[in-house]
């Protein structure tokens, strides 16, 4: 039979046995495939799959529910058409983005974001989708798992071409993608002019069959140059995540046609705070000024002013710079490279507020009493001035008593924001802010862009009194908007999951912490991290913690964030580098200041929200991705090198060591640990051996050489007597109020949301 044939025959055979479906084997067996066509078989089933004729549900296939629909409707006019014993219900498919990252670290399951909600996919449900790729999935509810989902449908290719390295492996070519995510190997159809060491480019031209075990693969189109040089591999990142290295002419028109100056009559229109003494502080490389402070004493309590750039003004909702902006999302900073939201001529001239310029402002003004209680806010567009652009690293020279020449009004008005800051976090510890002290590896380059150094980002008090005045104005706007205005964008961080909590607790409790339920969830996760007995606990839960929380993100439901503790927040702050900030901005200006008469229906904010929150996963791994290759780079150089370190994670592959002399974080697989089979425990985290009861678990001390720098840094243990020593912890009893023996009182005080807390690149956190 011909494939036609042998497709017509499977798709009768299943309307017969509709709705049970028939396994692989059934399918062959009834169709009297021989060992040749059973080839023919996979690949009609994978086919059919894709173009929504069949589904798959334990490894059982059977017709689609608007195929069977229509073979129903079809057998009503044409009795030769096969009869299937019940017409099929209609089923709502959802579009979705396909994130492959568990199934890079060898997990048998993915997920689907979808704009509600992610839904988790067992490996045998995916299709043949990839990281990233828009998808169409039907959601089904299995037991206690939670919101599964079986992938019905690839709607559209996120990596047609894809960088990464070409290795020879029995004879054939295979390409290795650079991101880890795309986790399969291709077979490499056409070399072209590649040569073992070259940074390639492959354009996929199948996409593979799991299910007959067919390589995806691609022809090598481009030679990107040789791997491992700084340049080529942030090429390839850039590549990798199809950043655009350049804007569009129309919107370049539109940006060189705007002048330098604010118009004199638009300056006349708006409050004049040029007279108002304001200073900015900023990274010391920093170019894009988009935020200033003014702050008085006062005799009530103090004054303080927020000054945005009203990038808003320049980049109307109408012109090619917004489309531009709400394709790109956010900003995307690298190595010596940014790759900017909008243009330079805006980012770093016209909107940056730069000393000694007029620039155009949105100014939040707040009255704060003795306590840091707000007695007084108002919103409104202003001009001013810059007196003085100061670095963070000035400021806490100051701050430490340092010798310093700022002047006495600087030196006045840095005092007054230093008392107010510390009322403020002593306010937002009082309501519950849950703050982790994850400081991140700062990357130092040579003048060629290879990394010369590692060390550690601490967040300074400097730091900490800037993100208090952005948190203030944030606040504002979000609480400002969600009474104005129909809809807006927040910054929302849900409450973390009780299941997740429990485990954490059942984690903890077997290294002999305490989860200590207080008056409410935000409460407990403060008195948890404040009763952790050291740093080396901290370094250790402070990230499990962490990760049994949400990821905060952008959404147009109006829902408090969990590690803020604040009922209302957005980002306002930051308009030149993200797309929330600018739309808000908008609506601030049509809905509480009212200077504009532009209208925003719901759903084009609803589409700016998922389009702000993917593009800052982008960014997020696009530099994670070069930091990674970054890193590694730098590492290869010590292989052989021995260092101590702490066991901060596991997996079932191995041990997560935290190096003590450089900030990295390496692999000790399991097959280093010594003779005997290990067994991984994941609700301690820990491997045990039942030959000897020898463990590794968290906390545990070791000594180890780098032994391999490859697409992660390896380890091995050292050859010291005492390269592996357990940490001396004293078992705690169970409280009895633990939250895993207490469902229903957890269940009652989950009611918060999380922290993003990562450092801007440009030098502050993100919230």
């Amino acid at each position: 039979m011909i494939n036609k044939d042998i497709r017509q025959s499977i798709l009768d055979m299943l309307s017969d046995t509709y709705p049970m479906g028939l396994t692989y084997s059934e399918i062959c067996a009834r169709t009297g495939m021989t060992k040749k066509n059973k080839a023919s078989v996979s690949q009609i089933l994978s086919e059919s799959l894709l173009d929504g004729l069949l589904v798959k549900e334990r490894k059982r296939y059977k017709l689609s529910p608007a195929e069977a629909k229509n073979r129903t409707e079809e057998q009503q006019d044409n009795p030769s058409v096969k009869k299937i014993t019940e017409p099929a219900a209609s089923v709502k498919l959802i579009e979705g983005i396909f994130d492959a990252t568990s199934l890079s670290r060898d997990r048998s399951f993915a997920f689907v974001r979808t704009i509600d909600k992610d839904y988790f996919i067992d490996s045998e449900d995916t299709l043949n989708a990839y990281h990233n790729d828009t998808v169409l999935i039907e959601a089904q509810k299995r037991g206690n798992r939670g919101e599964h989902g079986v992938v019905r449908r690839i709607v559209k290719r996120a990596n047609e071409l894809i960088p990464g390295d070409i290795s020879k492996v029995k004879n054939r070519w295979i390409f290795v993608p650079s991101n880890p995510k795309i986790h399969n190997w291709f077979e490499i159809l056409d070399l072209g002019s590649a040569q073992p060491g070259d940074k390639v480019m492959l354009t996929v031209s199948n996409w593979g069959d799991h299910l007959s075990g067919k390589m995806p693969g691609g022809k090598i189109t481009e030679v990107l140059g040789k791997s491992g040089d700084p340049h080529v591999e942030l090429l390839a990142v850039i590549r990798q995540y199809q950043l655009p290295l350049e804007f569009p002419d129309n919107v370049l028109k539109e940006v060189n046609a705007l002048p330098l100056e604010p118009d004199p009559l638009e300056i006349n229109r708006r409050k004049d705070l040029r007279k108002l003494f304001t200073f900015t502080i900023d990274p010391a490389s920093a170019k894009d000024f988009d935020d200033a402070i003014s702050i008085e004493a006062t005799t009530k309590g103090w004054r303080l002013w927020v000054h945005i750039a009203d990038v808003a003004h320049y980049v109307g909702l109408d012109t090619a710079m917004f489309a531009e902006a709400s394709v790109r999302g956010n900003s995307f900073y690298f190595p010596k490279k940014v790759i900017p939201m909008i243009p330079e001529r805006l980012s770093n001239l016209i909107c940056s507020l730069r000393p000694d310029e007029d620039k155009l402002v949105m100014t939040v003004e707040t009255e704060f009493d003795k306590n840091a209680k707000v007695l007084q806010q108002r919103i409104y567009e202003a001009v001013i001035r810059s007196d003085s652009r100061l670095a963070y690293e000035e400021v806490d020279d100051f701050f430490e008593g340092k010798n310093s020449d700022l002047s006495p009004t600087l030196q006045k008005a840095l005092n007054a924001g230093r008392e107010l800051s510390s009322k403020l976090s002593k306010v937002r510890l009082d309501n519950g802010y849950v703050f982790f002290d994850l400081p991140e590896i700062e990357y130092e380059y040579d003048e060629d862009g290879f990394v010369h150094r590692l060390g550690i980002a601490e967040e300074t008090e400097s730091h900490k009194m800037i993100e208090n005045f952005m948190l203030v104005a944030n606040e504002y706007t979000a609480s400002q908007l969600s009474k104005k205005s129909p809809v807006s964008i927040y910054r929302i961080h849900e409450d973390p999951d009780t299941e997740k909590i429990e485990r954490l607790a059942q984690v903890l409790d077997f290294y002999g912490i305490a989860y200590l339920e207080q008056e409410n969830l935000n409460k407990s996760i403060q008195h948890l991290l404040s009763s952790l007995p050291n740093k080396d606990y901290h370094r250790v839960f402070d990230r499990i913690i962490l990760r049994s929380m949400k990821k905060a993100k952008y959404s147009t439901l109006h829902i408090r964030h969990f590690g803020l503790s604040l009922e209302d927040y957005t980002h306002f702050t930051s308009p030149i580098r993200r797309l929330c900030d600018l739309v808000v901005h908008h609506l601030c200006k049509i809905h509480i200041i009212q200077s504009s008469s532009h209208k925003i229906r719901k759903d084009q904010v609803t589409r700016w929200a998922a389009i702000a929150s993917e593009q800052e996963l982008q960014a997020d791994s696009a530099e994670r991705d070069i930091e990674k290759v970054y890193g590694a780079t730098f590492m290869k150089d010590r292989v052989g090198e021995k260092f101590s370190g702490l066991v901060i994670s596991t997996n079932s592959s191995g041990v997560f060591v935290r190096l003590n002399e450089l900030p990295v974080t390496a692999m000790l697989q399991k097959d280093q640990f010594g003779k005997g089979k290990w067994q991984y425990n994941d609700r301690e985290m820990r491997f045990v051996n039942p030959r000897n009861g020898g463990s590794f678990e968290l906390l545990d001390s070791v000594k180890v050489h780098i032994m391999e720098v490859s697409d992660d840094v390896y380890l091995e243990l050292s050859g010291d007597s005492d390269n592996h020593q357990h940490y001396h912890r004293v078992r705690k009893p169970l409280a009895k109020n633990r939250a895993h023996n207490s469902r229903n009182r957890v269940d009652q005080k989950v009611s918060s949301k999380k922290t993003d807390y990562k450092y801007r690149k440009q030098g502050r956190k993100k919230r």
